[in-house]
């Protein structure tokens, strides 16, 4: 896993999803975090996976990283 000191935040528009670069893998996703309805919001991790991905990462993580880190 790649660890990063700073977000790295594509495009931000009001009112909208946010375009991120996801540490883990790299890909481009939007992150709807900050609108208040992301499809992060529907996956569930484990107390321990989500305090690793804390430590390791500043910023959000695309779908299919979170997604994976669920069916660990």
């Amino acid at each position: 896993m790649i660890t990063r000191k700073k977000p790295l935040k594509v495009k931000t528009v009001e009112n909208s999803a946010e375009k991120l670069i996801c540490e883990s893998c790299g890909a481009e996703f939007s992150c709807g975090a900050n609108v208040g309805k992301c499809w992060c919001f529907e996956i569930d991790l484990k107390a321990e996976t989500l305090a690793e991905f804390k430590e390791s990462y500043n910023n959000c993580l695309c779908q299919d990283c979170l997604s994976r880190a669920r069916n660990l």
